[in-house]
């Protein structure tokens, strides 16, 4: 029997953005995906805006648009998909967002946080160089130089939305060009591949894509 690996979004699912790009690594496992914000409609999405002091998070819809929340009203969302994907007896759950989300979820089985994975991984191969990150709002700049200063003390930070077809990717990699980045991170589970190769043409430098590091090393865990 194929093992069961459970996949939860703080958007909505499916993700059809996402897994399709990333489901080879896995081996033939079945993925059970789950959405903190399945299920709701335009104005419950709303009411989950951030606070003033609350981590911004950003996430796709079913859509194609996407929704800006708060940390702490998502997450009681995110227990609720923990709970349902243990009971369908995956082997593990990985969340599918770089967020830097507390250690609160809990479960039956391991939880795969990305976030926790690269800013222990991404310092390594940027062998004390500059790091250039990309996140999808301006509101979270703040609180990503704030997080990626315990990790580096050489950091670029831009905003580009990937989920925002006019996004201005362009003016983006000018901006890590300009600031000297010498590796670049899409701090996002929603950039896909064409936009790391788009960035890597761009900038002529080496761009790390969290959705296939982290489907790496899940399948590695799965062999």
């Amino acid at each position: 029997m194929n093992k069961k690996i459970g996949a939860i979004t703080i958007g909505q699912s499916p993700r059809n953005d996402l897994i399709p790009e990333i489901e080879s690594y896995f081996g033939g496992a079945e993925i059970l995906q789950m959405g903190a914000l399945d299920g709701l409609d335009k104005s419950e999405i709303q009411k989950l805006a951030p606070d003033t002091d609350d981590t911004v998070l950003v996430s796709k819809l079913r859509d194609n648009s996407w929704a800006v929340m708060g940390e702490r009203k998502v997450i009681p969302l995110l227990q609720k998909c923990a709970d349902t994907l243990s009971s369908q007896k995956v082997s593990l759950i990985v969340m599918f967002c770089t967020g830097k989300f507390p250690d609160v979820l809990r479960a039956d089985v391991p939880i795969i946080y990305p976030q926790k994975l690269i800013y222990n991984i991404v310092p390594v191969l940027a062998d004390g160089k500059r790091i250039g990150i990309m996140n999808p709002e301006a509101a979270q700049t703040e609180q990503c130089i704030r997080n990626w200063s315990t990790a580096s003390d050489k950091i670029i930070v831009t905003d580009l939305n990937p989920y925002d077809p006019n996004a201005d990717i362009e003016g983006a990699a000018s901006i890590m060009m300009k600031n000297h980045a010498d590796i670049i991170l899409l701090d996002c589970i929603g950039y896909t591949r064409r936009m790391k190769s788009q960035i890597e043409v761009l900038t002529g430098k080496p761009v790390i894509l969290p959705r296939t590091l982290i489907a790496r090393i899940v399948g590695e865990l799965l062999e």
